[in-house]
């Protein structure tokens, strides 16, 4: 006998609405109830949290869908006669899911305002919900018929609104990688706009969404595996409770990192194209900044670190130096990129490590010691300096030239 399924389901959260209750529904339900539970608490501390207001706004949106997605079992336990109703509406929540994730992280690394919505990015939403609206506007039996019998209809509607279910449940999956891909660029873009900015960045740059975005291709696999299951092993090889633990231990990463307020970022300057990816010669278009200006804020910028060892201050920024050589931080910028053709954080993790390699040859402290004494705040970020700027480690230098001494 058939398997029944559910024309209008993207992913298998949705239990039988047939089915009596029994462990394996308490369990559903259980989990379910905890996921709608843990989305409330973030969005309850997100509306508590120091976050920008767009940035505040994506998050709660994020996690009501999750929370629209996860209570399908819910519906089914206590209110059967809605499920034919709430089905069809969980399509424009899938679909509203991977523009809502984007641009939380674009407002998360906005410099100033976060990027506008754009049209193109409310069209699958826009056609998932008149898809509900299709669906609700069929006959109760044809409602029952395809969420709770798992059979279509005769008529051309529901074969229709099948076909454009699944069609876009297809672009959904190309889309959303189109957003992963979006979202990679701009936090790519973010990180190397901080390097203009500070001398260390790991604390600024976000690592979580990284975890993030890695959860949530995880927990899209497992739908996708576990569909596949439901509809062709009975839902033994991969049951959809795997999913819901998953989606779970997302939500509760997301309550961990993504509602604390973040430290700042990229800062605000008066850089008439400061967006992020603008290039050097568009960014100081404008620029007072004369050849022989930019030579001597050069030197004044190299005296700084070799006489004053500016480097040493874990905290350095680009306001600091600018403050300390008597320049604006768009003029520092500008002779750093320019004149001395690195950014900010390349040139003082230079100095840094020069500083680093006759303490390192001479062995008498660790490299984390080392590290921290020269103006790193982590061994990482010195290894991944070190290993660029010498194109080794610290422990292979100190090997090589260990014969020196």
């Amino acid at each position: 006998m058939m398997r029944k399924t559910s024309v209008a389901a993207p992913v298998d959260f949705i239990p039988d609405a047939n089915q009596k209750t029994g462990m394996q529904s308490e369990e559903m339900i259980a989990l379910s109830a905890a996921l709608v539970g843990i989305a409330a608490a973030g969005a309850l501390s997100a509306l508590s949290s120091g976050q920008a207001g767009k940035s505040r706004i994506y998050l709660i949106a994020m996690f009501a869908l999750f929370a629209g997605v996860a209570a399908i079992p819910i519906v089914v336990a206590f209110a059967r006669g809605l499920y034919v109703f709430y089905m069809p509406a969980i399509l424009p929540m899938l679909m509203a899911l991977p523009p809502t994730v984007y641009f939380f992280v674009a407002a998360r690394t906005a410099q100033s305002a976060p990027p506008p919505l754009n049209w193109r990015d409310g069209v699958l939403p826009a056609a998932g919900l008149m898809t509900t609206f299709g669906y609700w506007l069929l006959p109760g039996t044809s409602k029952v018929a395809m969420f709770v019998d798992g059979k279509l209809p005769d008529g051309f509607a529901p074969a229709a609104l099948a076909v454009l279910t699944f069609a876009l449940i297809f672009l959904w999956s190309l889309v959303s990688l189109g957003y992963l891909i979006a979202t990679l660029r701009r936090l790519g873009a973010f990180r190397a706009k901080l390097k203009d900015f500070y001398s260390n960045t790991d604390k600024r740059e976000l690592r979580w969404i990284d975890w993030f975005m890695a959860m949530l291709i995880a927990l899209w696999g497992a739908a996708t595996l576990s569909l596949l299951s439901d509809n062709f092993s009975s839902g033994l090889i991969f049951p959809g409770e795997i999913v819901f633990v998953l989606a779970a231990a997302l939500l509760l990463f997301i309550v961990a990192f993504a509602t604390v307020a973040p430290p700042s970022g990229v800062p605000q300057t008066n850089e008439p194209a400061a967006a992020l990816g603008n290039e050097p010669q568009e960014k100081y278009v404008r620029s007072a900044l004369t050849e022989d200006r930019a030579k001597r804020l050069a030197q004044r910028v190299e005296k700084a670190m070799r006489e004053d060892a500016l480097y040493l201050d874990a905290n350095l920024s680009l306001n600091k130096l600018a403050r300390h050589v008597g320049a604006s931080p768009n003029m520092a910028s500008q002779t750093l990129n320019e004149e001395i053709g690195a950014t900010f954080f390349d040139y003082v993790a230079h100095w840094r490590i020069e500083a680093a390699k006759p303490r390192i040859l001479t062995g008498d402290a660790s490299i984390l010691a080392i590290a921290l004494e020269v103006g790193f705040n982590s061994r990482s970020t010195f290894y991944k300096a070190f290993k660029r700027e010498t194109g080794m480690t610290p422990i292979a230098f100190r090997e090589k030239h260990r014969s020196d001494f």
